[in-house]
């Protein structure tokens, strides 16, 4: 589909702060390294820019300071202060995936309503899902194939649940959520008690999970259920594919987590936290607002404040390398004196 580049201006006038030669048109957005003449790109730094040989796109999404440099000025240029963001926020405009299943009807034959179900406006529903009993569902909401959304359920309006995923009883979702393929909401924790002979007894988890406004969840994590009360994930949170958030855990506002982050029961994080890929925390444990746990953290004591923490037991980043810098030191150090006494 052919767009006027004008028309994105005024669309995205937020975010563009000056253009030139609006009046042309594009027909897809493409790769800075990859593009067509009908194609949109975006350039954040000099060197991924075309060179003076280069064929050019039809329009350029870049920084003040690359525009400046450029010679042709019959290219539509469009600056803007950050281009990452400008790439993601107009691409979901312009050439977004539509998770709608268009080929079908709007409810599935195949999938199973039942009758006390609310439908809002606009809801599709893939084959073979299952939707339980007094659920609510939103305006707008995409329920893609094979889900199983059990009873009293409540999701708000433009949320998708994508192939395969499972909600269980009472779960409530916000508005704006995405939840990948193969996602587990509400399923029970892990909880068992002990005998004396050693025999694990079943924990019924009788809480729920609450996910609010704007949060995705990736392919194959699992949120559990609370033991009582609620499993909450606050608002902006965004959780990479192959996490586990266990029962009573509450992750506070715009957090971000990587693949394979473990979460275990009762923890607290807070708000702006970000936990790169393999970090794992241990139940009842707190971690500050800001804070960022790197290079597969362990985090078994509270972290109290914000900033970059590593290492098991955890530590703050500039300890932790100093104690990676002596190791290599003494391994140096090691070698060297057995050398001189002969061993290997």
């Amino acid at each position: 589909m052919s767009h006027l580049a004008q028309q994105l201006c005024e669309q995205f006038s937020h975010l563009v702060e000056d253009s030139r030669n609006t009046d042309t048109r594009f027909n897809r957005i493409d790769a800075a390294n990859d593009y067509r003449s009908d194609s949109l790109i975006f350039v954040e730094n000099q060197e991924k820019l075309f060179s003076d040989e280069a064929a050019r796109p039809a329009v350029l999404v870049t920084t003040t300071d690359i525009a400046a440099q450029l010679e042709n000025e019959d290219l539509c240029v469009l600056t803007v202060q950050d281009v990452r963001m400008a790439q993601a926020l107009i691409k979901q405009a312009y050439q977004d995936y539509d998770p709608s299943d268009p080929e079908w009807d709007a409810i599935h034959p195949s999938a199973v309503v039942h009758p006390s179900v609310t439908l809002g406006e606009n809801v599709r529903i893939g084959a073979n899902s299952v939707i339980g009993q007094d659920t609510k569902i939103g305006n707008n909401v995409q329920i893609r194939a094979n889900c199983v959304i059990e009873h009293t359920v409540e999701i708000g309006d433009d949320c998708i649940i994508n192939n395969l995923v499972n909600i269980g009883y009472g779960c409530r979702l916000g508005k704006r959520v995405i939840l990948r393929p193969g996602v587990i909401v509400g399923n029970e924790g892990f909880g068992f008690a002990q005998d004396k002979d050693r025999h694990y007894h079943r924990l019924p988890h009788t809480g729920i999970v609450e996910i609010h406004d704007d949060v995705q969840i990736g392919s194959n994590c699992n949120i559990d259920r609370a033991t009582y009360g609620k499993t909450i994930i606050g608002s902006g949170v965004k959780v990479d594919a192959l996490c586990h958030i266990a029962h009573n855990v509450h992750i506070d506002e715009k957090s971000l987590f990587v693949a394979q982050t473990g979460i275990a029961g009762s923890s607290y994080i807070g708000k702006r936290v970000i936990c790169s890929g393999q970090t794992g925390i241990l139940d009842h444990r707190t971690v500050a607002d800001d804070a960022v746990l790197l290079h597969r953290c362990g985090v078994t004591e509270d972290v109290p404040s914000a900033g970059m923490w590593a290492g098991t037991p955890v530590k703050p980043f500039r300890e932790y390398v100093r104690g990676l810098t002596l190791g290599k030191r003494l391994d140096k150090l090691e070698r060297k004196v057995k050398s001189l006494s002969g061993k290997d």
